[in-house]
């Protein structure tokens, strides 16, 4: 029976009417023209994404984590229908969530899905739209691709006013309208609720922290959001959380100008690092993290090829049997795991459209980070890198996210998916760093 109906085609244009005269109303706000531009564009993208997506998933995959979470979602709203005391099931913990449904459905295809937080989490997020969807999966998903697209925009304004609004149409261009963030990001998915909820974490910190505007209402904003991300993956806060520390060093040890001062700093810095990872046993729990991973992973797989025979060449540089889940384990395959998530599929690794349309991606991307090595040499690059606090942020996110994201994952198409959430800081750091390349004439007019 197909998850998408007649009934989702006729409210559709009603919702994207809604949604339009929402976003037409915000736009207001904006007088650059071309600011206004960018931000229907995004939007409109955005839509098309969530729609996409979800016709990809109904009539060429036929299966997909998301009609798990909407079938999630349709059970946690029929019973609370059936009795408003249920309503306790939405603060009860994913295992007695679990046994609940066990009881009442028992449906083994399903059950594991309700026994994870991270997955009931969506589901009951799916559940409370569903009240202002009429329950149907596509207009769920378009709700999903409204956050994301809230959460992208605003992320897109901080890189915006960081870079001063210099070459404002490449940042647009790389950050709202990749086809990778707005169509894997986009749907009834984790990814999108991960997309949106660091849009608005990071705007929020730039607000309070950068610009001074205290507000109790940023503050309530960026705590629900901080509960929402490290609900869903809660590795993205902890990256999130060491980029941060990252440029707060720099900034700290920029006002010494001694270099001995500035060692002694080091220093300090250093021992508090190793103290709180001792007190804290945080190898352990790195371990524990990339572990947990590769189980994952190692599931995914095993229902993957019981649905469908996996393609070579859509693997990507590790298979899970390879992975040595310790630290150590990580540091060793860092070099092939980061290359791997940023750079790869190439071209003649494709044997799908959809892996092709990802090689071009990648395979741009890594032209352009070569073009400003070149540029720029490769000492004046990574020297960049450092001088600059927004542009280490940018750079240990994409890194940090790109080690944990290559290192777990074994299959390009997912590998594609998870790593949206790296790419517009890469972008971000790749035009930041274009701005210092020396220009005879910009690579695009700029108004």
């Amino acid at each position: 029976m197909p998850i998408i109906t007649i009934i989702d085609y006729l409210l559709l244009p009603v919702y994207l009417y809604l949604f339009y005269i929402i976003v037409r109303k915000q736009s207001f706000k904006y007088t650059d023209a071309d600011i206004r531009r960018f931000f229907f564009t995004a939007f409109w993208l955005r839509m098309f994404g969530s729609i996409a997506y979800s016709m990809l998933v109904q009539y060429y995959y036929g299966y997909g984590d998301s009609f798990t979470y909407y079938a999630g979602g349709d059970f946690l709203r029929g019973q609370l229908m059936r009795d408003a005391g249920n309503i306790k099931y939405f603060f009860a913990s994913a295992e007695e969530v679990r046994r609940w449904y066990d009881f009442e459905d028992g449906n083994v295809g399903y059950a594991g899905y309700f026994g994870v937080t991270s997955n009931l989490f969506v589901m009951k997020i799916a559940a409370l739209i569903s009240f202002l969807a009429f329950n149907k999966f596509l207009i769920i998903s378009v709700f999903f691709g409204l956050f994301s697209f809230a959460g992208q925009w605003r992320l897109f304004k901080v890189f915006n006013e960081v870079n001063k609004g210099k070459y404002v149409k490449i940042l647009a261009i790389a950050v709202l309208y990749t086809p990778s963030i707005w169509f894997w990001g986009s749907g009834l998915m984790k990814d999108s609720i991960c997309i949106g909820g660091v849009g608005f974490i990071i705007y929020y910190l730039y607000e309070l922290f950068v610009k001074k505007n205290y507000s109790f209402k940023s503050i309530l904003v960026l705590a629900f959001m901080v509960y929402l991300v490290v609900t869903t993956k809660s590795y993205i806060i902890i990256i999130l959380a060491v980029s941060l520390s990252g440029m707060v060093f720099l900034n700290l040890i920029a006002v010494f100008k001694n270099v001995i001062v500035k060692a002694f700093v080091l220093i300090i810095f250093l021992f508090l690092a190793i103290s709180f990872a001792y007190v804290s046993n945080f190898g352990a729990q790195l371990q524990n993290l990339a572990e947990e991973s590769k189980a994952q992973v190692d599931t995914f797989r095993n229902n993957y090829d019981a649905l469908q025979k996996e393609e070579e060449n859509s693997r990507a540089g590790l298979k899970s049997e390879e992975i040595d889940a310790s630290l150590s384990g990580m540091i060793l395959h860092s070099p092939v795991a980061i290359f791997t998530c940023m750079f790869r599929p190439f071209p003649w690794e494709s044997r799908k459209i959809m892996i092709l349309l990802t090689s071009l991606e990648s395979m741009l991307l890594l032209f352009s980070t070569l073009f400003l090595i070149y540029k720029l040499g490769l000492f004046r690059f990574f020297n960049a890198i450092f001088a600059d606090p927004y542009i280490l942020f940018s750079f240990l996110i994409s890194m940090l996210f790109a080690l944990i994201i290559g290192f777990t994952t074994f299959n390009f198409g997912t590998m594609v998916r998870y790593k949206i959430i790296l790419m517009p800081f890469y972008y971000f750091m790749l035009v930041r760093l274009y701005g210092l390349v020396p220009q005879k004439k910009p690579l695009l007019k700029e108004t």
